[in-house]
């Protein structure tokens, strides 16, 4: 697979960019979004062209290899992504036989997700990629910065659930 490149950001220089991501209103989240948007956007539009998924559609199937058996409302409520686009995409992924839907025992009205082997494959196509282009994000720390990042990154995610709720805007 071959990366479709995100163009420079606009010619500008390292102190250029330093002082646009240091000078908002909320550098932190600024900067979150903005090392994540180079991650991800070339990663996401490089698997849209090449293998048909919708993001929703990756994301999904990301988070069926680790929560196989998901309804799509656990989904939404731990990614937060909106429920419209989410139900979008089971369509798509049901329809591409990617993804099985069943009726949950407990709840006739839930269906639960589960990955096929279809899935599994278009996933294990993809996500070496993912992995190189995470890998190349994070060369520039050395070992331990990496685990202090990761450390932070853990405790802001365990933080989501006291802060993170649309309902608190």
């Amino acid at each position: 697979m071959r990366l479709i490149q995100q163009d420079e950001s606009a010619g500008l220089d390292a102190a250029q960019r330093r002082a646009i991501l240091d000078g908002t209103a909320i550098p932190t989240a600024y900067k979150i979004g903005y090392v994540l948007n180079f991650y991800r956007e070339p990663s996401f539009r490089m698997i849209e062209t090449e293998l048909g998924l919708t993001r929703p559609e990756i994301v999904i199937l990301i988070f069926l290899t680790v929560r196989d058996g998901a309804s799509a409302s656990e989904f939404c409520e731990f990614s937060g992504h909106l429920k419209a686009s989410v139900s979008r995409a089971v369509i798509l992924l049901d329809k591409k036989k990617l993804i099985r839907r069943e009726p949950d025992p407990a709840d006739n009205r839930r269906q639960l997700l589960y990955l096929t082997a279809e899935g599994r494959a278009l996933y294990e196509r993809y996500i070496p990629m993912l992995q190189a282009r995470e890998a190349a994000m994070l060369a520039c720390l050395d070992p331990g910065e990496r685990a202090q990042l990761g450390k932070l990154l853990d405790k802001l995610a365990t933080h989501v659930p006291e802060w993170g709720s649309a309902s608190d805007l």
